[in-house]
């Protein structure tokens, strides 16, 4: 191959100075390179920071629980369990996370301090990253060698800068099995507790239900889709209107059978469908919601309105009057009351909660015995069990506004309102 000459014209047609174009381009690359480096280093101080933030809330929580709590939280036994979420509460407000995640996170650094404190010094001088500090602390758990830790963390810690978090965790899997070798009954009964159903939206009117069973579970419950599946798909042809692929006769076998379609302990729960007077007849272009979803097409929404008598079928236009206003006359709400909470709100109105309404409370903001109040719509409001019991115990106040929406105060004075009802 022919090399052209040192002194050939650039494309541009400008000649080359021999070295200048090469070195601007190579200073260039080797500043955003170690921009980038920096920024990484930087988020990994940050996040170090935070961890050890929240670890220390937690700490003075416990320490002073007459700052979140009421005297009744304080003179219950639970009283540095509750001051301890009320803090990480006020923290999730100000993060955007949950109670959960903050408590997850303090815990996962009072963890780290106490357990592997090389790698915490390496996570704290920006050495390492989340992802690694993550991958040991989770073979932390049913660990209790304290010696064999520490010959763990010194380990780990020296290589944490070196290696990308999935080559650092097989590293850290291997080291672990070979310092700790643990039976497989054992891993296998700490997996099995964290089994769980999932709901995930998708586009288009579908969503996806993840599974978490044994593994002999799953492949009973598979073998049986497999063979009814295929026992029903010999009934029809290709050619058959009602033909269906092997997976989507899987995928209604699975969503009939999790329903308990044809029994008599058939799903009876009623979700909400909202629907829009004109969009239900065709005239309008307002979505139709399926509480819990989100918006579906005008062809399901029809199905489930004239054939699904479990659904509570609302057209969000004509109201039926029933008495929503009681004030003091009675505690606890109607059947009507819960339904038009349920239509109004989609989640818990605690900011950080996303469970949804149907799984909530149906909770007095400004209390019954406490604040002498009514049990009238405009009073009622869905609360988890966990944002009751804080709301009761706490002193973190939640006001009710008259536009409807709910300004929730904690003792620190940090102050969020959340958004209006849709309804």
């Amino acid at each position: 191959m022919l090399r052209p000459p040192d002194d050939a014209p650039a494309p541009s047609g400008r000649p080359v100075v021999p070295g200048n174009a090469v070195a601007t381009g190579l200073d260039l690359i080797v500043d955003r390179l170690d921009e980038a480096v920096d920024a990484r280093t930087a988020e990994s101080r940050a996040q170090a920071r935070m961890w050890t933030a929240l670890a220390e809330l937690m700490r003075l929580a416990r320490a002073n629980p007459h700052v979140y709590l009421r005297t009744a939280g304080i003179t219950h036994r639970d009283v540095l369990e509750f001051a301890e979420d009320a803090a990480a509460y006020d923290a999730g407000l100000r993060l955007n996370l949950s109670t959960g995640q903050v408590r997850h996170i303090a815990h996962r650094a009072q963890t780290l301090e106490d357990r592997m404190p090389l790698l915490q010094a390496a996570f704290t001088a920006g050495i390492t990253t989340i992802g690694h500090v993550t991958a040991a602390l989770d073979l932390l758990v049913g660990w209790d060698d304290d010696d064999a830790i520490a010959l763990f963390d010194r380990e780990l810690a020296d290589t944490a800068a070196t290696q990308t978090v999935a080559m650092y965790r097989r590293r850290a899997r291997r080291l672990k099995g070979t310092l700790f070798p643990e039976p497989a009954e054992a891993l296998h009964a700490r997996a099995f507790t964290r089994r769980r159903v999932d709901l995930e939206p998708v586009d288009d009117g579908m969503a996806w239900i993840h599974l978490l069973v044994s593994a002999p579970d799953a492949i009973r419950i598979v073998a049986r889709l497999n063979a009814t599946a295929r026992a029903e798909q010999k009934n029809t042809t290709r050619a058959d209107s009602a033909w269906r692929t092997r997976d989507q006769i899987r995928a209604d076998l699975a969503a009939g059978w999790l329903a308990g379609d044809g029994t008599p302990t058939a799903a009876r729960v009623r979700p909400v469908l909202l629907i829009p007077l004109l969009s239900m007849i065709g005239h309008g272009s307002e979505p139709i919601e399926l509480r819990g979803y989100g918006p579906i097409d005008r062809a399901s929404a029809a199905r489930l309105f004239a054939v699904a008598p479990s659904f509570r079928r609302v057209v969000t236009d004509p109201v039926n009057g029933e008495k929503l206003a009681y004030d003091r006359t009675r505690y606890r709400p109607t059947r009507a009351q819960r339904d038009w909470v349920a239509i109004r709100f989609e989640d818990c109105i605690d900011p950080t909660c996303s469970r949804p309404v149907d799984d909530t409370d149906l909770d007095h903001l400004e209390e019954w015995a406490r604040d002498a109040g009514g049990t009238n719509d405009d009073n009622l409001f869905p609360l988890c069990e966990t944002g009751n019991r804080r709301k009761n115990l706490s002193r973190i106040d939640y006001e009710r506004r008259p536009d409807g929406r709910v300004t929730i105060t904690t003792p620190t004075g940090y102050s969020v309102t959340t958004g209006p009802a849709p309804f």
